[in-house]
């Protein structure tokens, strides 16, 4: 069996490619950790220049104290990132044989490349920090959700036959999903440009509202409409456990913040609460990114016929479009 472009659909999925892709996303997660300790802390102008630090790759031990201990790490775990994406990006030209795949893989390796130069503009540029935080915390999470949709890609779960089903014509959850998706990413910029002053508290407050009745909806429903089908049920499962969890730290992080306002610098708890508030948040875009995935893997427009098996070194042709 194969689909629309010859590939076969019952094809193994390759195993190294899929645990590169999940250890990528990992470390992706630690980066963001790395990156939310460079703002908690301030230390964003603790290196002055870019790409070197202090003139060198390998900064000395001296160097390697107070905020410079944040920033250079950031750098460190960067490089490591872009070199691990690139390794995955040849690894797929040469053993993958979908070539959306290979599209998506570059995407990635073009958003590291992105992201890094952006970082340098910030780094360069301290006068405009505050503005170029916003599309450095859009690359970053995007550039996370690739990685997601990598590993779901290559999954031994994505590449099982599933049944297609008939997405309802009344609120259809694949156009719910992909608006919550994007909903959840714009929250995570607006949270960004908080953390660096860009603009005050309440535009992330009012994206807080949004996203949770998205997240709490989209999760109803497939609770409601696909209750008996694991294979949706438990990343929407998921979400909400990490909504509960993320409005929680949200909330202890702006108490921390203010009761921080004549703080010398940046101290605990609000650094740890600010940086779990982050990364959790992130967590949710990845958990919403695979249940998106998913729905568009398994679920037909009302006006499509349902009933086959969608096996996955392919996607149902409605929903291919989406995954390139």
């Amino acid at each position: 069996m194969t689909d629309q472009k010859g590939t076969a659909l019952n094809a193994r999925p390759n195993v190294g490619l899929h645990w590169l892709a999940i250890l990528l996303s990992c470390m992706t997660v630690l980066l963001l950790v790395a990156g939310a300790l460079v703002t908690s802390n301030e230390a964003g102008d603790s290196v002055p220049d870019w790409p070197v630090s202090f003139g060198r790759w390998l900064i000395s031990s001296n160097n390697f104290v107070a905020n410079v201990r944040y920033e250079y790490s950031h750098r460190v775990i960067a490089g490591v990132v872009g070199m691990t994406t690139l390794l995955r990006v040849v690894w797929a030209y040469f053993t993958e044989r979908r070539s959306w795949m290979k599209k998506v893989g570059l995407i990635a390796f073009a958003g590291v490349l992105a992201q890094a130069g952006i970082g340098g503009l910030r780094v360069l540029f301290p006068e405009y920090k505050a503005l170029i935080a916003v599309p450095h915390a859009l690359v970053a999470q995007s550039f996370f959700a690739v990685i997601v949709a990598i590993a779901v890609f290559t999954s031994r779960s994505w590449s099982s036959p599933h049944e297609v089903k008939a997405d309802a014509d009344d609120l259809p959850l694949r156009r719910l999903v992909a608006v919550t998706v994007a909903g959840v990413l714009i929250q995570l910029v607006l949270g960004a440009g908080f953390r660096h002053q860009a603009f005050g508290i309440i535009p992330h407050i009012l994206g807080a509202v949004a996203v949770t009745l998205l997240i709490a909806a989209t999760a109803v429903l497939v609770k409601v409409r696909h209750k008996d089908d694991d294979y949706l049920v438990r990343p929407a499962r998921l979400a909400l456990a990490l909504l509960v969890v993320q409005l929680g730290l949200g909330v202890s992080a702006y108490i921390a913040r203010l009761g921080s306002v004549g703080d010398p610098q940046p101290l605990e708890p609000m650094i740890s609460l600010t940086v779990a508030h982050l990364v959790v948040g992130g967590l949710i875009l990845a958990t919403m990114v695979v249940l998106a995935l998913r729905c568009y893997q398994v679920l037909a427009p009302a006006h499509e016929p349902v009933g086959d098996k969608v096996g996955t070194r392919g996607l149902p042709s409605s929903a291919r479009g989406a995954a390139v």
